[in-house]
């Protein structure tokens, strides 16, 4: 029974591994807001929409649409970049 549980504890750190290495996409949710087709029809560049969300408030972090964090944005040489403030509990 010791080389079973041996064997696969051992089959089960390879499986680890594997989905560890799988890559996701992330999403990061800035804001929302509610806007009529009419007015979505008139947009045009240089136009602004304004969203829901206060300037201070932390942007969600999404895999699959489930959150899974919260941060704020920061800079990160020349891109955006998110510093995580929170962790979501897997539920």
């Amino acid at each position: 029974m010791d080389n079973l549980a041996q064997e696969l504890s051992h089959d089960m750190g390879a499986q680890d591994k594997l989905v560890a290495s799988l890559p996701v996409e992330i999403e990061a949710i800035l804001g929302r807001t509610r806007i009529t087709v009419g007015e979505l029809n008139s947009l045009r560049p240089g136009d602004f929409v304004k969203l829901a969300q206060p300037l201070n408030q932390n942007i969600e972090l999404r895999v699959n649409n489930i959150v899974i964090a919260r941060g704020e944005i920061v800079a990160v040489d020349d891109k955006f970049g998110i510093r995580i403030t929170e962790m979501i509990a897997a539920g």
